[in-house]
């Protein structure tokens, strides 16, 4: 048999392989850069939520003269991260003049989960401040980091956010007046 130029079998060259196999490999990081960057627009976007749900909670708290405060509650196996809002109450026990003081839920305000592997953390500053405080609930250190005190104060803290351990954003402080501060 005799071949004819046109009927050789054609091939992809070397060089053109080389090209697609490049082109491929591109494709492949942009995707995986852009899965990324969507995690860390969640974490973002919680932070922003969290600024929001400050100022809120600093609003209500100065407006209704209530004793609130930001309830952490850590990521499990389970569990995300997690936030809410809980409220100081002191109660009169029937017919006797004790007290009995605790933290309860805030209705006002839902349970709040943070993306999966976003957390923060709460440092509390200034706190020989409250040295003189008569109401150790608000001030021992089982108590929570950030209260807002119902007349204006609010117990100094610093926040941090975090996504897969790395910081997300720059730190947040909210002083003893509830001013807001991105550090």
């Amino acid at each position: 048999m005799i071949r004819s130029p046109h009927s050789a079998v054609r091939g992809f060259t070397l060089i053109e392989l080389m090209v697609v196999i490049v082109i491929m490999g591109i494709m492949a990081s942009l995707v995986l850069l852009n899965t990324s960057g969507v995690d860390q627009r969640k974490a973002m976007q919680a932070r922003e939520i969290l600024l929001m749900d400050l100022q809120r909670v600093l609003r209500e708290a100065n407006d209704q003269s209530r004793i609130l405060a930001l309830d952490v509650q850590t990521a499990t196996d389970v569990t995300p991260f997690r936030y809410a809002i809980i409220e100081y109450r002191s109660t009169v026990q029937s017919g006797q003049n004790l007290q009995n003081e605790k933290w309860q839920s805030y209705a006002d305000f839902k349970l709040r989960s943070l993306p999966d592997h976003v957390s923060f953390q709460i440092q509390s500053l200034e706190q020989q401040r409250f040295a003189n405080a008569k109401n150790r609930d608000l001030t021992q250190a089982n108590s929570p980091q950030l209260i807002w005190l119902g007349n204006g104060e609010v117990k100094p803290v610093r926040i941090q956010f975090f996504f897969e351990e790395r910081e997300i954003g720059a730190a947040i402080e909210v002083d003893h007046l509830g001013k807001i501060n991105e550090i």
